[in-house]
């Protein structure tokens, strides 16, 4: 989704990754960056294979306050459906059933923080991710990146008001 924002980004996101995996790899993977600003979607593994929503909303918490101790300032991205058909497909894995409503748990707390709703235009299938933006049912092919895109690129000015007011002289 990188390709199509209006700003320079670098990803450093791994297919496969849990929402453990990337408080792991904070130090080691994005401090030798010292970005200003991350934009962090984690969680749809972890959910997906069982674990609580109560446990990835710790690891969100605990990559906002490295951040925050780093002087980068947090900008979570809400979790987009998923599709497990497509997953036992692609990965032969299977899904927890009650996938959505931690799913629904993780974005009503990410939706309580500085954010941006990447999900919200793709709810609306019906709360599963279409085929056609996801073959393999999780990882958004250059259709639904350009969703997210578009979605990041409308909130990013806003956003940037918010989490850098003007300052006062």
């Amino acid at each position: 989704y990188q390709h199509y924002l209006d700003f320079q980004t670098l990803n450093l996101g791994r297919s496969g990754d849990t929402s453990e995996d990337s408080v792991d790899r904070f130090e080691q993977d994005v401090l030798p960056f010292h970005p200003q600003y991350l934009l962090i979607l984690t969680g749809s593994n972890s959910l997906r294979s069982g674990v609580s929503a109560e446990s990835v909303i710790d690891d969100l918490q605990s990559l906002q306050q490295k951040c925050e101790r780093a002087g980068i300032r947090p900008v979570l991205l809400t979790l987009p459906p998923i599709n497990p058909d497509n997953i036992e497909r692609a990965f032969h894995e299977e899904t927890v059933a009650d996938w959505r409503s931690s799913f629904q748990e993780v974005n009503a707390y990410i939706r309580s923080q500085t954010h941006i709703d990447i999900a919200a235009p793709l709810e609306r299938y019906d709360s599963i991710l279409p085929t056609s933006l996801a073959l393999d049912g999780i990882h958004l092919d250059a259709s639904g990146k350009k969703i997210m895109a578009e979605v990041i690129n409308e909130s990013w000015p806003q956003l940037m008001t918010t989490i850098n007011p003007p300052k006062i002289t």
